[in-house]
């Protein structure tokens, strides 16, 4: 299996600047519910995207490489994060499970650090679309993550629920805007996200770690009767 370097800018992906255009569209539309203290970022893709609107103090970005140092405020390994448990009040994971060798053990350490009811966003490739069968061809090959590397959303909804977490919205767009201005980039834009979501190219996820309390239920035991029934009897 090849083994592609986390990029470092969204030009380095296929159809990069359209894909974190639509990307940025779904992220300002989530924005406004988003509140707490601490937002952490990881990889440079993440650290490109922006939350206008939401009501997260502050930003923090965890790079694995040290190529784009001058974004970077702490170099680290995502699946060993230098965090408390329960520290962090948001996270945002644009395509980072995709470049990922142990994309199960980032979600683990995620869910970890996150406080109860703290947000995850998660963006990625779908490896049964067209991106899919991008990815093994020689001259495209170099811009996306290895095929075998890509998460299924369906597969990463169940990871994200064994976790403990709510999927609260998720949003499908294509790769590339083929045949631009006809109607059929419109019938796909409009319809292959909410019908045929298995054929778009990358899926973006907005859910939240849940933690319900579980209040132990006392059996009520009934106090014996003193006297039973049987025990009546008929004074001669």
């Amino acid at each position: 299996m090849k083994s592609v370097a986390p990029p470092n800018h969204w030009q380095e992906v296929l159809r990069g600047p359209y894909l974190v255009k639509l990307l940025q569209a779904r992220l300002a539309q989530w924005a406004p519910s988003l509140f707490g203290f601490n937002l952490l970022t990881v990889d440079a893709l993440s650290a490109a995207c922006s939350l206008p609107g939401s009501r997260l103090l502050h930003s923090v970005n965890l790079s694995q490489t040290q190529c784009y140092a001058d974004t970077v405020d702490i170099i680290g390994q995502a699946t060993a994060m230098p965090f408390a448990p329960g520290s962090l009040d948001a996270c945002l994971l644009a395509h980072v499970l995709d470049f990922s060798a142990h994309p199960h053990a980032i979600l683990r350490e995620v869910e970890t650090v996150l406080r109860d009811d703290g947000w995850l966003i998660i963006s990625g490739f779908n490896p049964y679309s067209t991106v899919g069968l991008a990815s093994f061809l020689p001259g495209l090959s170099h811009k996306l993550p290895a095929w075998q590397q890509m998460v299924a959303p369906e597969r990463l909804e169940d990871w994200l629920k064994l976790l403990g977490f709510e999927v609260l919205e998720r949003d499908y767009f294509g790769l590339t805007p083929l045949f631009e201005g006809s109607l059929l980039r419109a019938w796909r834009q409009q319809l292959v996200p909410h019908y045929c979501p298995s054929f778009a190219a990358v899926y973006v996820m907005l859910a939240r770690k849940r933690r319900y309390p579980l209040t132990p239920i006392r059996q009520t035991i009934r106090p014996q009767a003193v006297l039973q029934p049987e025990m009546a009897r008929q004074k001669l």
